[in-house]
């Protein structure tokens, strides 16, 4: 099961985690090891249609970013994978009518959907999803995941946890990975 720790991008700001400490580059460069994945949670993008494109650059001489900062149109992926994103995040919510095939024309990387809770509740068909699509779980409570094992051989699914306590269960279950704080990741090791 992959483990991959999450920075967070709130004004301006890079949070050691979803609701992290401060945390300045050269600190976060000591922390992440060299060329590993990291998941940037920019909040700025996301709430505010206004994503830090610069800092991106700067983390991707260290590391390669998994960055969801909520796009809500193909010139906002664009924007993204030009400024570093190897995997990127997207949010129904903000883009309701995503453009999959022109998203997939666009990155040869992974492509991931982050799902709500109420998306997950209403069991959203994944069937339009092609299968290069994965997903992502926020705000999940479940210690189960409600996808089938047919969903899970199809999509990889990456869930948001604050400690690696379930990862042996959910490993069992078929989930793909989990995302977790920096902060919380360290104190796991």
């Amino acid at each position: 099961m992959n483990i991959i720790p999450l920075i967070s991008v709130k004004k301006g700001k890079l949070l050691d985690g979803k609701d992290g400490e401060p945390l300045n580059l050269d600190t976060l460069f000591l922390r992440v090891e060299k060329d590993s994945m990291l998941y940037v949670l920019d909040c700025d993008g996301i709430e505010h249609n206004n994503p830090n494109f610069a800092l991106y650059q700067r983390l991707t001489e260290h590391c390669i970013l998994w960055i969801d900062d909520g796009p809500r149109r193909l010139d906002d992926v664009m924007d993204t994978i030009m400024a570093g994103a190897t995997n990127i995040t997207l949010r129904n919510d903000l883009w309701p009518e995503i453009d999959f095939p022109g998203v997939q024309e666009l990155t040869d990387d992974e492509i991931y959907l982050a799902m709500s809770e109420q998306q997950k509740e209403q069991r959203q068909p994944l069937s339009f999803f092609s299968e290069d699509v994965g997903i992502v779980l926020f705000n999940d409570t479940s210690d189960y995941t409600t996808f089938s094992k047919d969903v899970l051989t199809k999509h990889k699914l990456y869930r948001y946890t604050q400690s690696t306590d379930k990862v042996p269960f959910w490993n069992e279950q078929g989930i793909t990975g989990i995302l977790i704080d920096l902060n919380k990741k360290e104190g796991e090791n």
